[in-house]
């Protein structure tokens, strides 16, 4: 069972993942190019987007309406450029999983990898549909709903030309709609990496306390598995197991936290500015309508990191009580010393923090809707 397919697929299509080196020197070249056409792309629609904040930030009104989407995409190219600099650590973290220890025995141990791999394709379509559904709304806002100009465009940005003419316009246009279109492929794939990484790290929780559970069991199928008949063998590729279920999430940490990190501190802002945007127009309107599914993609955005951390945590404290409930007292001492360190290593848990701050659980997840809830009152009173 591979790891991830639909969130690397979609990456494969951004340019942003390629496993395979085998290709020609022809086809190696259009890839770079693609790659870094998609890069520029990016990059360059949000530097525009930051100097448009620049020259607004007299205007409340016009810096809002900017400044939620721009932070967007600056978060972004934070977890764009870790991606891209650091996919060598992917590829490590793949391997994680791809090991033998990790790979099930049996079938009912398939059963519970594939029901976590369910859970993560149900999340990332899910999470993509939602955002799909917000660019076609950003797309379609300045064609249908009414505009204060004659060239309306999906985003404010810095333009250095004049779009009056049709040919600049449409040519500006289509540079927004591919901005927005690869943005949200890219922004929810890197977002739903990590959430897939953790809920597969939850199935290898879950596979380790089936294991722990049926160590002293006379099941057939763990007689007959690699590791023979010997329990203490058994027990010692348990003990392997848990260390590399610490080993991946130390990686994942170190991966991907300091980008969810940036991604709370600018949703916060986000979440508060979209809503004064919100009461700013017209209900039921096209651009109301097309804030809100901006404003509900961005709450699950932020949910999912902190409900499925949350899931971590909890998940991992199952450990001790699989060992606990195991028939553990037929075991040698030895053994027991062993089962002993994996109960004391798992009371503490598992959490994806930052230097312990914003650890991903749902009191985060509270903390940042009250504090966007204070930051929208505070400039709701401000703009009156």
């Amino acid at each position: 069972m591979d790891v991830l397919p639909l969130n690397f697929r979609v990456l494969w299509f951004c340019g942003a993942w390629s496993e395979k080196t085998n290709n020609s020197l022809f086809i190696r070249f259009i890839s770079f190019c693609y790659r870094y056409a998609i890069v520029i792309l990016i990059y360059e629609f949000t530097i525009s987007e930051v100097i448009e904040l620049v020259r607004t930030h007299d205007h409340i009104e016009d810096l809002t309406e900017g400044l939620f989407l721009a932070l967007t995409y600056v978060a972004l190219c934070f977890k764009y450029g870790n991606f891209l600099a650091r996919q060598d650590e992917v590829s490590m973290l793949l391997d994680c999983f791809r090991g033998d220890t990790c790979q099930p025995k049996n079938s009912k141990e398939e059963m519970i990898l594939l029901k976590y791999d369910r859970k993560v394709k149900w999340c990332v379509r899910a999470f993509m549909s939602i955002s799909q559904a917000t660019c076609i709304a950003l797309i379609l806002a300045p064609i249908v709903g009414p505009q204060d100009t004659n060239r309306p465009l999906p985003f404010k940005t810095y333009l250095p030309y004049s779009i009056t003419g049709l040919y600049p316009y449409l040519a500006t246009y289509l540079q927004h709609v591919g901005a927005i279109f690869y943005g949200v492929l890219l922004n929810v794939s890197f977002d739903s990496l990590v959430y897939g990484f953790t809920l597969h790290v939850c199935g290898q929780i879950e596979l380790l306390c089936y294991r722990l559970s049926e160590i002293f069991k006379d099941h057939p199928d763990m007689v007959q598995c690699q590791f023979g008949s010997d329990k203490g063998a058994i027990i010692s590729e348990c003990v392997r197991h848990h260390l590399r279920v610490h080993e991946i999430v130390r990686r994942i940490q170190s991966l991907f936290v300091w980008t969810v990190m940036i991604l709370f501190i600018f949703s916060m802002v986000t979440l508060c500015t979209s809503i004064f945007q919100m009461s700013k127009k017209r209900l039921l309107s096209v651009g109301f309508l097309s804030l809100i599914l901006y404003l509900g993609s961005m709450l699950c955005q932020v949910f999912f990191y902190c409900w499925y951390g949350n899931e971590l945590q909890l998940k991992s404290k199952n450990i001790g009580e699989a060992i606990y409930s195991s028939n553990w007292t037929i075991a040698t001492t030895q053994d027991r010393r062993s089962l002993l360190f994996m109960m004391i290593i798992s009371q503490k848990g598992l959490k994806l923090s930052y230097y312990g701050i914003f650890n991903l659980a749902l009191d985060t997840f509270t903390w940042i809707l009250k504090t966007s809830y204070s930051a929208f009152n505070v400039l709701q009173q401000t703009s009156i």
